[in-house]
């Protein structure tokens, strides 16, 4: 058993080394790739000790007691600073987020710092640390970890939902990975509290089942590490923030919008649709909100707001739905009978195979290979 556990933390000691070596090198960071940076030297640090813990290298255990401690309690907020930072401005943005910090930061005043001090110096008035108290306290921090993750997942919800309104492709600005991670982190963790709250009233393990969260965390980083060192930030207008439900959209639409608006909204709907029609902007793959809005000369607020408000749709839904109305004429065409289908789709301005069948059947009721032979049969 020790030599698997000495080899994944050997493996993932060398490997957040180099993931953490990568973003240190990237000029020019930003801050999802600063907020990354101390995640990777926190988790480097955890396995650093637990290496050190399972081979009993005292110094090194306590070289690293105190990042390994604070871990769990610091990680929560870090992951919704992070998500924060992938697609808002960074203007005031950690210090608007430090508050978060405040539960860390006693964690380390009232328990981690003395446990360190009793350790080393045995002082009699620290030995609370290692009372029944603390040690539930420490298995609380367990679930404060897991509420973050709640909140974290039900922000990037939100901000991915906010994306169809300013690209027409999601492709570059999928956060799916960030979702894995988040989903896998509150399974382990919730793992761990289920094992420490059995073994704490009925019974002690044989080993440390700290190592069985730390083994399986090494593993999840190193999987979708790649991912969060090459994600680029999407930033999302102030305007879209507030937008959060189609029924919240219709409300807006059914109570503000004023007979004069509406005109000015019907004119510039008009502009749309003949631009559509005759210039066709969707066979862009990379269009965006702003794009759009340039060339019917008019801002990108403006024109979520009608298209929001007006024709009760989003920019990403429009889009797409044109791309789906050119595929179907390519299909139709002789012109294209030698192509694919996701070949076809590429022409007409999707960039994502799975994207593209999900969008089209959404349209069409039928999945792009079943369109097209239904077609050749009529």
């Amino acid at each position: 058993m020790d030599l698997i556990l000495d080899f994944f933390l050997v493996g993932g000691i060398f490997i957040i080394a180099i993931i953490l070596f990568q973003l240190l090198k990237t000029k020019n960071k930003e801050l999802p790739q600063k907020i990354l940076v101390i995640q990777f030297f926190l988790l480097l640090c955890v396995s650093i000790f637990f290496y050190a813990l399972l081979h009993r290298i005292i110094w090194l255990i306590h070289l690293f007691f105190l990042p390994n401690d604070i871990t769990t309690t610091v990680l929560g907020p870090l992951f919704f600073l992070y998500v924060k930072s992938l697609f808002l401005k960074e203007d005031n943005l950690v210090k608007n987020t430090l508050a978060h910090f405040i539960p860390a930061f006693l964690f380390l005043s009232i328990i981690t710092i003395p446990t360190i001090l009793y350790n080393v110096l045995k002082i009699e008035a620290l030995a609370y640390t290692h009372s029944n108290f603390i040690r539930i306290i420490i298995k609380i921090e367990n679930l404060y970890f897991i509420l973050y993750l709640f909140l974290s997942l039900r922000l990037l919800s939100k901000y991915r939902k906010l994306t169809k309104y300013k690209y027409s492709n999601l492709t570059q600005h999928d956060f799916n990975w960030v979702k894995i991670l988040f989903l896998s982190g509150l399974s382990i963790i919730s793992l761990n509290v289920v094992i420490k709250t059995y073994e704490f009233f009925f019974t002690d393990f044989e080993f440390n089942t700290d190592y069985i969260s730390v083994l399986s965390m090494i593993i999840l980083v190193i999987y979708l590490g790649y991912h969060g060192v090459n994600q680029s930030k999407v930033l999302l207008p102030s305007f879209l923030l507030n937008i959060e439900t189609k029924d919240k959209i219709n409300n807006i639409k059914h109570k503000t919008i004023t007979p004069t608006k509406r005109a000015e909204f019907e004119i510039l709907k008009n502009k749309l649709e003949l631009l559509l029609a005759t210039n066709h902007p969707y066979l862009d793959e990379d269009l965006t909100l702003g794009k759009l809005a340039q060339q019917i000369s008019t801002t990108d607020k403006t024109l979520s707001t009608m298209l929001n408000q007006h024709m009760n749709t989003t920019f990403y839904d429009l889009i797409n739905k044109c791309r789906v109305e050119a595929v179907k004429e390519k299909i139709h065409s002789k012109q294209y009978k030698n192509y694919s289908l996701f070949g076809i789709a590429c022409e007409c301005g999707f960039k994502s195979r799975t994207s593209f069948n999900r969008i089209f059947k959404k349209e069409t009721k039928f999945s792009p290979s079943e369109y097209q032979k239904k077609m050749l049969e009529s």
